[in-house]
């Protein structure tokens, strides 16, 4: 006789862990008392919330609120946490949890029945945290790992932390016992295990297949969800950061809609804090606590004006409306809650520069010189962003006031004379980038050196799109950011990951702005050989992106179909891209396309003065991977290069 198992029936009342995730409530059949749920989060199934009538008197105003708080929150409502985000695909609550064995330390279940640390609020969300708790001791080797490949590919451009302390922090479990620690360290293992999804690892320390489960979306989930609804009650530093994390976190997934609300909910925790003015910070601050708001404030400028250049919008916080002082240029091993400590200089070196503390011996370069470097570059930033919208804001029927506090805005030379003379006056080891070494004492500086060079580019971009430039000066300036690109070993481009890839897009946009007015065989020529050595290298970029946009294919796929037209309606000898992507995307690829023209002083075929002067058809370039001119988008340089 056959065995049938017994049809599970339906629960009729959903347990509170269910209830509280809006998630299925189903018996489990191997733990009875306990739903399938809470068996596999190894949390109690309990039922203690009071019965309530179900549903509510018809036309009331609860019942409006009711539905209105529904629809505002739906964005919350996801799988149990190990589930991915709605965005990136699903894992139903019984996924296996064979991988995410805990570490054996003391008891770290006791913690479940202290609460949070810094918890302020409604008790219904103890038992969410109590399962997001679960979910971490469950992960903890995990998590571990994923923290050192933060310091590895993202703390040198952000460095959020001081490393050895917050090392320490989660070593011994306070995340655990801290709400604002767990929310910031959740981020950080999103953000660390998306990188990695995308190809960022360099290193043979580590393997990208033991980093991608859990997926970043499930550290995403545990690190939004542990951020309190009523931010009075998100109080002190790790909320500001988690919320700094989960933005780029967003920029990595391409979700530029949750990249501004993160933002937003960080420059609101930054304002109710003060953060901005150091006058305002707690008194007894000590030297680490001291430092980490230093590099959050300057970490989350950077961040809003690279938004801005990038996506439009407003500057949040401008460097003439806060108080806050660069990093000090210490290594964090030399900087502890009693004061700052540097070893001996070496014979021959040059002395560290004033600081903000005193500092009784001297140290070699430290590599956060070059990082302060790059927010200068920022700060320069932000004012040519203000050059280039007040030359459009003419037009919108407002009576101009600037012009009675600025002065003239500076040419783009005058402006690259004065950088260049300052990045000059670096120290080499920021100004040459050699290959990685896996040491993350070495790489930190060739982080600097490409982070460096890719914000120079980007400021040399906003620069020349407030001036008027000829075909040939914008083919000249393409090539040469293409160059500088180049350069860079393509490791440091791949850790920079999909922030990088909006830097590239200036270069289209220029290239567009060409692609797009009158040209010449030999103009197209020119134009055509960059776009091929363009898309090369965003193939490059993309090929272990979790979310690429395909803009290399699309670009290679553009300049064939210009080709076509142009071989067919304008008869003229334009090659046939048959020459495939090379197998590895390692390889170089430019010399693969080369498209002889004329050499330099030579004099044109005939006919090509006037007669070969044409424009492409505007349905020609609809499939453009970024903002033309004639669509004035609030895009990537969104008044450039008209």
């Amino acid at each position: 006789m056959s065995y049938k198992p017994r049809k599970l029936q339906r629960v009729s009342k959903a347990c509170d862990f269910c209830n509280r995730r809006s998630i299925k409530c189903s018996q489990s059949e191997s733990t009875p008392g306990r739903c399938k749920n809470c068996a596999d989060f190894d949390v109690p199934c309990t039922f203690d919330r009071p019965a309530k009538r179900r549903g509510v008197k018809a036309g009331s105003r609860a019942s409006a609120l009711d539905t209105q708080s529904v629809i505002e929150s739906g964005e919350h409502v996801i799988p149990a946490p190990a589930a991915t985000g709605s965005d990136g695909g699903a894992s139903g609550p019984s996924t296996s949890r064979s991988s995410y064995r805990s570490s054996n330390f003391s008891d770290p279940w006791s913690t479940f029945d202290h609460g949070w640390s810094a918890a302020e609020g409604n008790d219904d969300y103890m038992a969410l945290h109590d399962s997001w708790k679960a979910f971490a001791i469950a992960c903890d080797r995990q998590i571990r790992i994923l923290v050192q490949v933060y310091f590895e590919i993202v703390y040198p451009i952000f460095p959020f932390f001081h490393m050895p302390s917050f090392v320490e922090q989660v070593n011994n479990k306070e995340h655990l016992r801290n709400q604002g620690l767990f929310a910031s360290t959740m981020a950080v293992c999103s953000l660390a295990s998306g990188r990695a999804r995308d190809g960022a690892l360099y290193s043979n320390r580590w393997h990208r297949e033991d980093l991608i489960d859990p997926p970043s979306e499930a550290f995403f989930e545990a690190a939004r969800d542990s951020i309190p609804r009523d931010l009075v009650a998100a109080k002190g530093i790790h909320y500001m950061r988690a919320c700094a994390i989960l933005a780029i976190a967003s920029i990595q997934n391409g979700q530029i809609k949750n990249m501004q609300k993160y933002s937003g909910l960080c420059h609101t925790l930054i304002s109710m804090d003060c953060l901005y003015d150091e006058k305002f910070w707690p008194k007894d601050l000590n030297p680490i606590e001291t430092e980490e708001r230093r590099r959050l404030f300057w970490s989350v400028y950077t961040l809003d004006i690279y938004s801005t250049v990038v996506w439009g919008g407003v500057i949040r916080y401008r460097e003439a409306h806060s108080a806050v002082r660069y990093p000090t240029e210490v290594d964090d091993e030399f900087i502890t809650t009693h004061g700052y400590g540097v070893p001996s200089m070496p014979p021959g070196s040059n002395p560290l520069s004033a600081s903000t503390v005193t500092v009784v011996s001297r140290q070699p370069v430290p590599w956060l010189r070059g990082w302060n470097f790059t927010t200068d570059l920022y700060r320069f930033l932000e004012y040519v962003i203000d050059g280039n919208r007040r030359r459009f804001s003419s037009a919108n029927g407002k009576t101009q006031v600037w012009s009675l506090f600025s002065p003239l805005p500076m040419s783009e030379p005058a402006v690259m004379d004065q950088v260049l003379t300052m990045y000059s006056a670096l120290p080499s080891r920021f100004r040459e980038t050699p290959p990685t070494t896996g040491d993350i004492s070495k790489d930190l500086f060739g982080f600097q050196s490409a982070n460096i060079m890719a914000t120079l580019q980007l400021l040399r971009m906003m620069l020349l799109s407030a001036e008027e430039i000829g075909v040939e000066r914008k083919c000249d300036v393409a090539g040469e950011l293409l160059r500088a690109f180049s350069n860079v070993p393509v490791e440091y481009l791949k850790a920079i990951s999909s922030p990088l890839l909006h830097h590239l897009g200036g270069i289209g946009c220029i290239l567009g702005s060409v692609i797009e007015g009158s040209l010449s065989q030999e103009s197209y020529a020119r134009v055509r050989t960059m776009l091929l050595e363009m898309a090369g290298l965003l193939q490059r970029l993309e090929t272990d992106l979790h979310r690429s946009s395909g803009a290399g294919e699309r670009l290679r796929n553009q300049v064939d179909r210009i080709d076509g037209y142009m071989r067919t309606s304008l008869v003229l000898d334009i090659p046939v891209l048959s020459t495939p992507m090379p197998a590895n995307p390692e390889t170089a690829i430019p010399s693969a396309y080369t498209w002889s023209t004329p050499a330099a002083g030579t004099t044109p075929s005939a006919g090509l003065d006037q007669m070969s002067q044409f424009q492409l058809p505007p349905e020609l370039l609809t499939d453009w991977p970024w903002p033309l001119n004639s669509y004035n988008t609030e895009g990537f340089l969104p008044w450039g290069f008209e």
